[in-house]
């Protein structure tokens, strides 16, 4: 009898993925618990009950229907703020543009809202994401050919744009989009006009009894949506496996055939339409016009929530709902207990760095033990083969 016919014994008991998902699992719980007791030693210094301070800011964030709105409303620009910065990050790229050209999407979102305004119902809002996201197109364009075309590293073009953006907002609110109209004898802000109740984003919360206040709409889960295409953007189609090989060594995909230039302009690109996103919570949802006092750093919020996230699309999601947990949790300290709110900052910074810490360690574990077990199968495949190859008597 052959020695071919013979099996060649395994020494995988599992498949990869279930070591992959239990190591990464593991390596999130490990870094939770890190943050959580150097947050609660820190508490301890305070002469506060970590335990009550933890408390506090969970009811604040769970303690009804509304509270949970106000969270998922808060996340929702985190969403599309940090996928747009994973998007190039996927790409070896450190779009720190982001703010600037979220701050662009606002403008060219108003002013179509403005513009478009005898347009009916859904096609008017339509209109105005459309807009939202070519505004962040563009300007995420010019950093991404000034890289292809010149070298200019990205990190510089986009901060300096990120000033540059601040200014044209400025001049929107001070030029072509200022108020036409105003309550009388009323003083306003600086601000576009009110937009049209066609363009403002419905609001979701009230199909499950949540107030109005919480400003729960439908961006909420356009966000969702947005990060299942960038998850199928990268893994499975073609850009993603060759952003994803750029990321991993620029020169293997140049030899591979792959344009390295026409993949950083796409990816500049994509991320630049889900920046435009980010501030349509605000001009569409909270505010119903683009005003002078909007909120800012959203865009560097997005680098610190991808970070946690560890740029996976699933992993924003969830670490966007965590942020928007602490940010709520700032009240309930300043409510509750004698901590203050930079409390949440520090938590926020040491829960970031756990998590790229742990998940460091829990990669380069999984790596060994898959090299350890592949070197296993090849030495009892090499074992295998003389005998496959001794010749058979008659």
């Amino acid at each position: 009898m052959s020695a071919a016919s013979t099996s060649l014994p395994t020494n995988r008991s599992r498949p990869p993925w279930v070591d992959a998902f239990a190591g990464q699992g593991l390596a999130l719980l490990s870094a939770f618990a890190i943050a959580i007791a150097v947050g609660s030693l820190i508490i301890i210094l305070y002469g506060e009950n970590p335990l009550t301070v933890y408390g506090a800011m969970l009811r604040f964030a769970f303690k009804d229907v509304t509270s949970i709105g106000n969270v998922l409303s808060i996340a929702t620009p985190l969403i599309f703020a940090a996928l747009a910065v994973s998007v190039c990050f996927k790409g070896g790229l450190f779009n720190i543009g982001v703010e600037g050209q979220f701050l662009v999407g606002m403008v060219t979102a108003s002013w179509a809202a403005l513009t478009f305004d005898f347009l009916p119902g859904v096609l008017h809002l339509t209109v105005v994401l459309l807009f939202a996201c070519l505004g962040g197109m563009v300007y995420a364009a010019i950093p991404g050919i000034l890289k292809v075309k010149t070298g200019a590293h990205e990190v510089v073009t986009t901060i300096m744009m990120n000033g540059v953006a601040v200014s044209i907002v400025a001049y929107a609110l001070n030029g072509p989009l200022r108020f036409s109209t105003a309550p009388p004898g009323q003083n306003v802000d600086l601000r576009t006009d009110i937009f049209e109740p066609s363009a403002l984003v419905p609001d979701l919360g009230h199909f499950f009894g949540i107030s109005s206040s919480a400003h729960l709409s439908w961006l909420f889960p356009i966000a969702i949506v947005a990060g299942v295409v960038v998850w199928f953007l990268f893994r499975r189609m073609r850009l993603g496996y060759e952003a994803r090989a750029v990321g991993s060594s620029a020169g293997s995909a140049r030899a591979g055939g792959i344009s390295i230039g026409a993949v950083q302009v796409k990816l500049f690109v994509i991320s630049g339409a889900l920046a435009g996103l980010i501030g349509m919570q605000q001009v569409l949802v909270e505010r119903g016009a683009l005003v002078q006092n909007y909120e800012a750093q959203l865009g560097f919020t997005g680098i610190a929530v991808a970070f946690l996230g560890q740029n996976n699309p699933i992993g924003i999601v969830f670490a966007a709902v965590l942020w928007a947990i602490l940010s709520r949790g700032e009240t309930a300290l300043q409510i509750e207990t004698d901590v203050p709110r930079e409390f949440v900052i520090i938590l926020q910074g040491i829960l970031i760095f756990c998590v790229v810490v742990v998940y460091q360690i829990a990669r380069r574990r999984l790596a060994r033990r898959e090299l350890q077990r592949a070197g296993a199968e090849v030495g009892l495949r090499d074992t295998a083969e003389p005998l496959d190859a001794a010749p058979q008597e008659a």
